[in-house]
């Protein structure tokens, strides 16, 4: 890969970065999707799997598996959200290096 495409590559995934984080803030301000996914799904739904986990026909049955299937789900989601925060985080107000903040200061 040349340094051009090596440098396309990078605005274009900054870009994507950048878009994606804006389509995040969207949602977040919505409060439908605050409800249903933040407050719904991340926070109600995953609260109420760990209570089941503890109940004993739970264990009996066999289920705690698929309890356990959904909280991962719900941790892949909310890894997902926090993903794209911080790419789009880096992508708009990146840290400097040290060096960097040296060239800048002078």
């Amino acid at each position: 890969m040349s340094n051009n495409e090596e440098i396309l590559s990078v605005e274009q995934e900054t870009e994507h970065a950048i878009k994606m984080g804006q389509f995040l803030n969207t949602l977040k301000d919505r409060e439908d999707f605050r409800t249903l996914i933040i407050e719904g799904y991340l926070k109600d739904k995953v609260l109420a799997s760990v209570s089941l986990l503890a109940v004993p026909q739970i264990k009996s049955q066999g289920l705690r598996p698929d309890i356990m299937e959904d909280l991962v789900a719900a941790s892949n989601l909310s890894y997902f959200l926090q993903m794209v925060e911080n790419a789009y985080v880096d992508a708009t107000a990146p840290t400097l290096s040290d060096a960097e903040e040296e060239e800048l200061n002078g």
